[in-house]
Order: structure tokens, then C-alpha cells, then sequence
């Protein structure tokens, strides 16, 4: 598998060494190494579509689910901690920045999720309502980054 050089140069060397020139590495932890990989280049994507936006929000969060994000690195024979420091470095960097667009379709991803797997039809019915405030706020978004 090929990765762009931007995201090798945001991994960092330790990172873009492993990648470039694998030493004896199982097969399961290259796997595992793409994994962590996307998410980080799904965390540093500038589209605004709903796909791309999800995706971004998605891998951001995971980079925060503490127990799911040590265990993948660990498999993917990376050190979580310094995964972690390289992704916080590209959002010190500005490498990793939501456009109002992005953050518009992540929040209505959320609510729509919760009106999906809602069976309580009061909470359903709030929920629509939500739904559709955020569908409104989705539709004046706009693309450009928020200072």
C-alpha cells in the first residue's frame, strides 16, 4: 500500500520508517498499520461533502477513544503515545481543522444516528425536530474555516 508523502511527513519519521521499510513485520500488523493510517489521513481531509465530512469526524474521534485507539496501535506495532503526539502536532499545525460545513454534517450525522436507533416515539419526535434544525444549519454552512 502507497501513502501520500504530506501524510508519511505528518506520521513522522519513526512512523514513515516503519511504513517504507518494514522489518520483519507480520502481515496482521501491516493490516493494522493501514487502519491507523486512513483514519489519519480520513482526520486531515479538507472535502466537505457528507462522506468525507463523517469520515473526518468519525477518525477524529477515534483518535480519542482511548482503549479502541492503544489497542489498534499496539497491533499495528506502533507506540499510541507517539501516534498521539503526531496527531495533536497536526492540529497545532493546522494539518487537522473542521470547515463549518464539516462540523454541520457531523452533528447531523450524530442526531440522525440517535433518531435511527430511537424506539421511544416522544424522544423520536424531538429528535425529528433536531434532525431538521440541523439539516437547516447543514444547508447555510459554509466551506471556509472558522479562525
Amino acid at each position: 500500500m502507497s501513502y501520500s508523502v504530506d501524510l508519511l511527513k505528518l506520521m513522522g519519521t519513526k512512523i514513515a520508517t516503519q511504513i517504507l521499510y518494514p522489518q520483519n513485520t507480520l502481515p496482521e500488523a501491516k493490516l493494522w498499520q493501514a487502519v491507523v493510517l486512513t483514519a489519519f489521513e480520513d482526520a486531515t481531509c479538507n472535502l466537505s461533502d457528507k462522506k468525507s465530512s463523517i469520515a473526518k469526524w468519525e477518525a477524529f474521534k477515534w483518535f480519542h477513544e482511548k482503549d479502541d485507539f492503544e489497542k489498534v496501535c499496539y497491533l499495528a506495532e506502533f507506540e499510541p503515545e507517539y501516534v498521539l503526539e503526531r496527531f495533536d502536532k497536526a492540529i497545532d499545525n493546522e494539518a487537522i481543522i473542521f470547515n463549518p460545513k464539516q462540523i454541520a454534517w457531523a452533528k447531523y450525522n450524530e442526531v440522525l444516528n440517535a433518531y435511527n436507533n430511537e424506539v421511544n416515539k416522544k424522544k423520536r419526535k424531538l429528535l425529528r425536530i433536531e434532525l431538521e434544525q440541523k439539516r437547516q444549519r447543514l444547508m447555510n454552512a459554509s466551506t471556509v474555516p472558522q479562525v
